[in-house]
């Protein structure tokens, strides 16, 4: 195959444009995967933030909202049964750990227009009846709220904590370990509040 003449005057070659590192993808594909990786987690920063339940339990509950992000009821049976709030401290969801654990007991007190604490025997009296009936109409309607929202909490908190992580630009090792520290479950703080709520319990039924 012959060489095309190189024009007259000229005996240097026409340079060529320096070729990329394979590995390295360009500037406007880095800039496309990180907003992709802003708006919806990765499967991976999802299992990195979720922990070992992801691949079983959570990628299945969650995938309503990585099809759209606004709240939609889903149903978490640990948070409505697992002795409520406890599953949101569990999961470091402090503030939704901080509504559930106060609206129960404003709640009750605007239904009944009662400040007075009663205990369980006062309230199994035959004219505080009522009481009894509205405390465990207040409950039952904890536990479906907290079932019904725990999920998209759960999920919220794992976007804004990968968001955070990715404005960084760390590299995916240090960035997979911090998601695992900012995510994750709060053992020792939930062993602590379960035991002094049952201890608080057994107190007000005791009188």
């Amino acid at each position: 195959m012959t060489m095309p003449p190189m024009p007259s005057g000229s005996d240097t070659p026409p340079e060529v444009p320096p070729e990329m590192p394979k590995n390295e993808l360009p500037r406007w594909a880095q800039k496309q995967n990180q907003q992709r990786s802003l708006e919806q987690p990765s499967d991976g920063e999802m299992e990195a933030f979720i922990g070992p339940k992801w691949e079983k339990v959570y990628r299945r509950k969650m995938a309503p909202f990585f099809e759209d992000a606004s709240f939609v009821p889903t149903w978490n049976w640990s948070a409505a049964i697992a002795f409520p709030p406890a599953w949101f401290l569990y999961r470091k969801l402090y503030l939704p750990f901080a509504f559930f654990f106060l609206m129960p007991g404003i709640a009750f007190r605007l239904l009944t227009g009662t400040d007075k604490p009663l205990t369980m025997a006062a309230m199994q009296q035959p004219e505080n009846e009522w009481l009894l009936m509205m405390n465990a109409a207040v409950f039952v309607s904890t536990m479906l709220a907290s079932g019904g929202t725990a999920n998209w909490f759960l999920y919220r908190r794992a976007r804004a904590a990968n968001r955070l992580v990715v404005q960084q630009q760390l590299p995916q090792a240090d960035a997979d370990l911090l998601l695992r520290r900012v995510g994750g479950v709060n053992k020792l703080a939930t062993s602590l509040f379960v035991a002094l709520s049952m201890m608080l319990a057994v107190a007000t039924i005791g009188g």
